[in-house]
């Protein structure tokens, strides 16, 4: 299971967030229960703050059903926990839950830090350099080597770095700096590349098989650590 710990806003800032529903998959609590210690507690917990509550639907053998869920901060989990009566699921739940709460609260400051600011702006800037390349030299040429889908290579470079540092599309907003990094120099190669191959005039399918090996070559040299995302 990922996403244990979420990240969502209250009252314009990001803060963190456990639901029941992962609570009781974890300690292999009925959902119920669950939500029955919550309301039994519910005084001591908005102590730590007003608890979330959400209401979606749930598909079962019955039927679709309302199911209705608390999601909790870490102040609020950890008080719910010492209600439970320990066995080897909770305990282990406990485990993984103060881990991830660690995990995402380093993720977060990352996220939120000036360092990681510059970075993802300094990134923005190198992928507009390589889309413009991209746009003015690379798809005339491959329009006039006869390619039908010119207007599709900016998406096929954007996968391209994607694959080689291990992230979703769309999802750079969240990647680690030290991801971002990476970014920021194979988007420097890649637009260095074709525009020198196409000074050349090499095959627009060719320039591409060039920069897939210079840049697979790159990240394998820039030992990206197996966390790839902050939060989420």
């Amino acid at each position: 299971m990922s996403g244990l710990v979420v990240v969502k806003k209250n009252h314009g800032t990001q803060e963190l967030y456990v639901s029941s529903r992962v609570i009781a998959e974890l300690s292999e609590y009925q959902h119920e229960s669950v939500m029955r210690l919550i309301y039994n507690h519910q005084r001591s917990l908005e102590r730590f703050g007003r608890l979330r509550f959400g209401i979606g639907t749930l598909e079962t053998n019955g039927g679709v059903q309302e199911v209705k869920w608390v999601d909790l901060n870490e102040q609020q989990m950890t008080l719910l926990v010492t209600f439970m009566r320990n066995n080897e699921k909770v305990i282990e739940m406990k485990i993984r839950l103060v881990e991830e709460f660690f995990r995402m609260r380093e993720a977060l400051r990352e996220l939120q830090s000036s360092d990681w600011k510059e970075t993802r702006i300094k990134g923005k800037l190198a992928r507009r350099n390589e889309t413009d390349v991209i746009m003015t030299k690379l798809i005339p040429l491959a329009i006039s080597q006869g390619s039908k889908n010119a207007e599709k290579l900016y998406m096929t470079y954007s996968k391209l770095v994607n694959d080689c540092v291990g992230i979703p599309p769309k999802s750079r907003d969240k990647a680690t700096q030290r991801v971002l990094d990476v970014i920021f120099n194979l988007e420097n190669l890649i637009e260095h590349v074709i525009s020198e191959e196409v000074e050349k005039g090499t095959y627009y399918k060719d320039i591409y098989q060039i920069c897939k090996g210079k840049c697979r070559l790159l990240t394998e040299l820039s030992y990206l650590p197996k966390q790839k995302m902050l939060a989420g």
